[in-house]
């Protein structure tokens, strides 16, 4: 497998978090409000996240986005949580999401095959997950990790009244990491600026400019912290004994 590049978007906020009775306890002093620095299982959010790559052998520099006053703090907090003989950079990330994957993209060394670009808030990644959707963007050029839906889907209209049912029949989640041949994901970025709507993940930049981008099953557990409420359920999974070892056994 080809060296990667992770870039782990990390500048928001997090409004919804801080705003939550768990934030509220913990105080509003910053960083410690942010949920990505949120302390899960005796660790910050972003620790995990980061031990989560340093396990892939395949990954080489490690960038991460962040509030612009956190900089340096992050630095001396976290060095050498990419693992041995990695290049792991803080740089103050943008107002977007998307600003922020930019700017990683410029400050990267720019020696790897592939880029890995994923949530930091996703802290419950599996090793074999991100090695599978890195085959798969070597393969065809890029690949998103996901799952299909399987709840019923309701339209519903003002009022809250439901408006019909939607077919969940190949529906699938997104969920990140996203993988991307570096001179793919490079392209769809370049041409950002001329895209209509909003953007609401990497792959749909590639997508937008005539890119294959291929599906890779992931976990229920790669859960997002949005809210304390994802936090507590990150906890629960991690006092339960995950990463689970039955993992394939309900796929059919």
């Amino acid at each position: 497998m080809p060296t990667a590049t992770v870039i782990l978007p990390a500048a928001g906020r997090g409004k919804r978090f801080a705003d939550s009775d768990a934030a509220r306890r913990r105080g509003s002093a910053e960083p410690s409000a942010t949920k990505v620095f949120a302390i899960l299982a005796g660790r910050p959010v972003l620790a995990h996240t980061l031990a989560a790559f340093a396990a892939v052998e395949n990954v080489v520099e490690v960038l991460v986005p962040v509030p612009a006053d956190v900089v340096a703090w992050a630095r001396d907090s976290f060095a050498g949580a990419a693992g041995a003989g990695r290049r792991l950079a803080f740089l103050a990330g943008g107002d977007e999401r998307a600003d922020s994957v930019a700017r990683a993209l410029e400050a990267s060394e720019g020696k790897t095959e592939l880029v890995v670009i994923h949530d930091a808030v996703r802290p419950l990644l599996r090793r074999s997950v991100i090695e599978e959707a890195l085959r798969a963007a070597l393969d065809y050029g890029a690949a998103v990790v996901g799952r299909p839906v399987d709840h019923t889907l309701k339209r519903v209209a003002d009022g809250g009244v439901v408006a019909g049912t939607v077919s969940r029949e190949r529906l699938w989640l997104a969920q990140t990491p996203q993988v991307f041949r570096r001179e793919v994901i490079a392209q769809a970025y370049s041409r950002r600026g001329r895209l209509v709507g909003k953007v609401t993940d990497d792959a749909q930049l590639v997508e937008a400019v005539g890119g294959q981008v291929m599906m890779v099953r992931g976990d229920v557990a790669n859960v997002k912290i949005t809210t304390a409420e994802d936090l507590r359920l990150c906890e629960a999974l991690l006092a339960g004994g995950w990463p689970f070892e039955d993992r394939d056994r309900f796929h059919n």
